[in-house]
């Protein structure tokens, strides 16, 4: 039977085979580790859905871009495979050892037109174009599109593909060097003394998307294409948040935990949620779903792209509990070990640049939550205090977006003003 790539993440199209734990010839037990997969969420591990013997690994460490229910290995259980490519691909591997994916930095899109690599490189000032006759190049049909659409000359070029064969790079390194000669006599030619240095000519870096870039590229475009955003906007003075953080983290010392703005701000979000469990929903296409507790997904930036963990009914937990488990998420989302069950759920997101320095945004809504708080920095601004003095406060500028679908604007302001309610008076955060 195929051993296929599995669906670990409700996002997951495509997966990358990070490690094998078995080896051709194994006898595997239907539970027992085959292999460890990235999916677009995180690092995780595969276990063999049945018992038999594996005898042959279809693809090897490293291979990215797998496709969900791909096969991936072929495991022999005792019974014939009911699978029509089964037998195909048996023969097709059987004739070659597995080989290492090879790394090519500028690796084009499959089904691309551009002419196979060459076994080794030569030297493109050794080999004329081989005419195929008096009147034509032989040139790969990509090459030669290319050349029309440049408006380059071929009639005088040296091909670096078989037989002196054009191919795409020959093309694209005549167009950049007839730019960089336009350029030089250019400057030649208006008395101009700067040397042009490869600096001075513009260049690109084609820069291929991981499994988790695709999804989240995906997403949000989806959410901010579909989804009817609102804005609502306010500020929170948290002087009095800034002194109760300081004094619980005094009496914390001792237990080595350190509650962070983020936790209290977590906390916040929480409780309002409870004071208006109509924003406390998600967006089902025929419905809305109201939750009772207060799941929280926060953003999370981690190596080539964004994870959000939730921290689970938060408006019952303390704020060292809250701390200690949000800690945690954000270290094993950052080495990509969260499970399935830890980055699913929730009805709001906090996305906090706070510490990016940043004054103020807007964030995308992550589906199906029913919004997205973002939070900027604190900082000192001054404002008019009692008898029209003049004092100095601390200020957060808070932005929720809100799914009009699922909530409605005076809804939506009343959450609101229910998180700035706690972050300004810590004392009802904490009773």
């Amino acid at each position: 039977m195929e051993i296929l790539m599995p669906a670990l993440s409700p996002t997951m199209s495509e997966g990358k085979l990070i490690k094998w734990f078995v080896k051709a010839g194994d006898k595997i037990k239907a539970g027992d580790l085959l292999a460890e997969i990235e999916t677009d969420k995180a690092i995780m591990e595969f276990e063999s859905p049945e018992e038999g013997i594996l005898t042959k690994m279809l693809l090897p460490e490293g291979d990215a871009s797998i496709s969900v229910n791909q096969p991936i290995a072929i495991l022999d259980n005792g019974f014939s495979s009911t699978s029509k490519s089964n037998s195909k691909i048996k023969a097709e591997l059987s004739v070659a050892p597995l080989k290492a994916p090879k790394k090519e930095p500028n690796k084009e899109v499959k089904n691309s037109q551009i002419d196979p690599a060459i076994p080794e490189f030569r030297n493109k000032h050794s080999i004329k174009p081989e005419r195929i006759s008096d009147d034509r190049i032989k040139i790969s049909p990509l090459a030669r599109k290319m050349a029309e659409k440049l408006n380059v000359n071929i009639s005088n070029m040296v091909g670096s593909g078989p037989s002196g064969r054009i191919v795409k790079a020959d093309i694209l390194e005549l167009e950049h060097r007839e730019k960089t000669t336009q350029l030089e006599k250019s400057l030649e030619i208006t008395g101009q003394e700067k040397t042009v240095m490869a600096s001075d000519i513009k260049s690109s870096e084609r820069i291929l998307l991981t499994p988790m870039r695709k999804t989240i590229a995906d997403r949000l475009t989806s959410a901010k294409r579909d989804i009817p955003h609102f804005y609502l906007r306010k500020k929170a003075r948290v002087d009095k948040l800034l002194d109760a953080r300081k004094m619980i983290n005094k009496n914390l010392l001792i237990k080595g935990i350190k509650v962070s703005l983020n936790d209290m701000i977590i906390k916040a979000v929480g409780q309002a949620l409870q004071d208006n469990p109509n924003c406390n929903v998600t967006w089902g296409g025929d419905h809305i779903m109201k939750e009772n507790f207060s799941d929280i997904a926060i953003a999370v930036a981690i190596k080539g792209g964004l994870l959000t963990p939730v921290v689970r009914n938060v408006a019952r937990k303390t704020l060292s509990e809250i701390s200690l488990e949000t800690k945690d998420l954000i270290i094993r989302s950052k080495e990509k070990k969260l499970t399935t069950d830890e980055f699913s759920g929730g009805t709001i997101t906090i996305s906090n640049l706070g510490m990016m320095g940043i004054d103020s945004f807007d964030a995308i809504i992550n589906p199906p939550h029913g919004s997205i708080l973002a939070v900027s920095k604190a900082q000192m601004v001054p404002v008019f205090g009692e008898g029209d003095n003049i004092e100095k406060a601390t200020i957060i500028n808070l932005t929720l977006s809100v799914d009009h679908r699922a909530i409605g604007g005076a809804i939506g302001a009343s959450f609101l003003g229910s998180i700035v309610s706690y972050l300004e008076e810590p004392i009802t955060l904490l009773s």
